[in-house]
C-alpha cells in the first residue's frame, strides 16, 4: 500500500520548469489566445512617520498608492503578511509581496521624504528584505502641483525598479476626444496621475476647436505638436497645434474628402494619413512644414487599392508602415515598406482587426490593436519578435478599442463604451493583460499617450 502515496505524489508533483508562460505556448498557429494574468502582486504601503510627520507623509503616500492603482498590476493590501509557498512550486506562479515604507524628516525649508522598497525573500519564504530606497526633497515653497509632480517622478522610479525596465507614465500627458453630443466633440489634454484618476473627462484642457467634430489626436515624436482631424469647415481637414497651445491650430491638409487617421514618422519629418481625393481611400505621405502655417505637401501615394486603406502606424525604426485593409475580404492588419512597396498581410485572424499601434522599448517591440470578436471589441498585443499574440483587456470587460501605449511600452490605455457595471471612459491595462483601471470617466474616446523621448 506504500506505493499508492508515492504514485500520487509523483502524479501531483510539478517540476520547477513547468512555469506559466505568456503567451500560452500551445496556442494554435495564427491564433490570438487569451493570456492568463500572472499571480497577484500584493503591494503594501506603510506610513512609518512619527506622530508629527505622519500627517505630512500621508498625502504623498496616497498619491503613490493612486498612481500604482492606475497600473492595474497590484492587489493593494493593508498588511505585509505573506505565506510560505511549497518549495517545488515554480517561482513565477508565486504571488509577489512588496512593501513600500514611507518616512520623513522635517526641515526648515520643507520635508525630506524617504521611501524604501522591500520584497519577501526568498520567493517561497515569509521574510522581507530591503531592496531599494529613494529620497525626495519637498520644498515648503513648492505648491501642491509641483509637489505632485515630484511624487509622480518617485512613482515612476518605484515602477522602474519593480519592472526592471524603463518606466515614465505618471505625470505624462494624454490627449483624447470628449464627445459632447451628435456631431460635436473636442480634443482635450490631461496628465496621467492619481490626482486626475477617475475624474470626468471634461476636466482636460481644450486643445482644438470648441464647436465642431474633432477626432483622432496624434502626438509628434518630440511631444511638441498634436495632429487632429476637424470638420469645422464641413470637410475632414487635418490640423496641427502646438502641445503648449502657444498658437491656435492651423490647417495642414485640406483635400476634398478624407484627411484623417494620421501618424507621424519616427523622425517627425512625414505624416502618413488616409485621403480619398484621388478616388478610393488610400494612404498618402505628407512632407513636414513646422515653421509656417502653409499646408504640408503630398510627397507620395503609398497605396492604390480599390478597398479602404487606413489607420497607418510607422514602425519604430521608420522603415515599415502597418495599416488596415479589407482587400482580402476582411479587415486585417497589413504591413509595407515606408515607400509603399512589398505590401502584405502581417497577421491573419478569424476576426476583423483595426487601429494598429506600434511600440518599441529596449529589446521589446509590440503591436497593439483592436479586434472585433463576435459583437465585442477587445484589445490584443502582438509580439513582433516572437510572432505571438494575446488579449490584454479582461475577459469580462465591455467593448474596448483605440489602444495607445504609455512611454516605454509598459501600459496600454484604450476607450471603453462601458456597461451596467463599468462606466464609459478611458481605461489602462498592463501589458500582460487580465486587469484594468479607470483613468478618465465619461464620454472619452481615441486616447493618445504622449510618446517617450529618445
Amino acid at each position: 500500500m506504500r506505493s499508492l502515496p508515492v504514485f500520487l505524489a509523483l502524479l501531483l508533483w510539478i517540476p520547477a520548469a513547468a512555469a506559466v508562460q505568456c503567451p500560452i505556448p500551445n496556442c494554435p498557429p495564427d491564433q490570438l489566445c487569451f493570456c492568463p494574468p500572472p499571480p497577484p502582486h500584493y503591494m503594501v504601503l506603510e506610513n512609518k512617520g512619527t506622530d508629527k510627520t505622519r500627517p505630512r507623509i500621508e498625502p504623498h503616500l496616497q498619491r503613490v498608492r493612486g498612481n500604482l492603482k492606475l497600473t492595474a498590476m497590484f492587489s493593494l493590501q493593508e498588511k505585509f503578511a505573506p505565506k510560505a509557498e511549497p518549495a517545488n512550486k515554480p517561482e513565477d506562479q508565486i504571488p509577489r509581496w512588496t512593501a513600500l515604507s514611507f518616512d520623513a524628516v522635517e526641515k526648515p525649508d520643507g520635508l525630506s521624504l524617504t521611501v524604501k522598497l522591500a520584497e519577501r525573500t526568498p520567493p517561497h519564504g515569509v521574510r522581507r528584505a530591503e531592496l531599494w530606497s529613494a529620497t525626495v526633497e519637498l520644498p515648503a515653497k513648492l505648491d501642491a502641483l509641483g509637489q505632485g509632480r515630484l511624487i509622480d517622478g518617485l512613482s515612476n522610479d518605484i515602477m522602474k525598479f519593480i519592472l526592471k525596465r524603463r518606466f515614465s507614465a505618471f505625470g505624462t500627458r494624454m490627449a483624447y476626444v470628449q464627445k459632447q453630443g451628435p456631431g460635436r466633440s473636442v480634443i482635450r489634454l490631461l496628465t496621467v496621475d492619481a490626482a486626475n484618476a477617475e475624474n470626468l473627462a471634461e476636466r482636460g484642457i481644450l486643445t482644438g476647436f470648441d464647436a465642431s467634430m474633432n477626432k483622432g489626436p496624434v502626438w509628434s515624436p518630440d511631444r511638441k505638436y498634436l495632429l487632429f482631424t476637424s470638420h469645422i469647415r464641413n470637410n475632414q481637414d487635418l490640423y496641427l497645434v502646438p502641445s503648449d497651445l502657444s498658437r491656435p491650430p492651423h490647417r495642414i491638409s485640406a483635400q476634398v474628402g478624407m484627411n484623417h487617421s494620421p501618424t507621424f514618422s519616427p523622425d517627425g519629418r512625414h505624416i502618413a494619413l488616409t485621403m480619398d481625393h484621388a478616388g478610393s481611400p488610400d494612404l498618402f505621405l505628407l512632407t513636414a512644414d513646422y515653421e509656417t502655417t502653409r499646408k504640408w505637401r503630398i510627397a507620395r501615394q503609398l497605396t492604390t487599392h480599390h478597398d479602404i486603406d487606413t489607420s497607418a502606424a510607422f514602425s519604430p525604426d521608420g522603415r515599415r508602415v502597418a495599416f488596415v485593409s479589407a482587400r482580402n475580404g476582411r479587415a486585417q492588419i497589413h504591413v509595407m515598406n515606408a515607400d509603399g512597396s512589398e505590401q502584405r498581410v502581417l497577421l491573419v485572424t478569424p476576426h476583423r482587426t483595426f487601429t494598429p499601434r506600434w511600440c518599441k522599448s529596449e529589446d521589446r517591440e509590440y503591436l497593439a490593436f483592436t479586434q472585433l470578436v463576435g459583437n465585442q471589441s477587445v484589445i490584443y498585443v502582438y509580439n513582433m519578435t516572437t510572432s505571438q499574440g494575446w488579449q490584454v483587456t479582461p475577459g469580462d470587460a465591455p467593448d474596448a478599442e483605440n489602444p495607445t501605449w504609455s512611454p516605454h511600452c509598459n501600459l496600454i490605455a484604450y476607450e471603453s463604451h462601458g456597461s451596467g457595471t463599468s462606466p464609459a471612459g478611458i481605461y489602462i491595462s498592463p501589458l500582460v493583460g487580465g486587469a484594468s483601471a479607470l483613468l478618465y470617466r465619461g464620454k472619452a474616446a481615441m486616447p493618445a499617450w504622449e510618446p517617450a523621448l529618445p
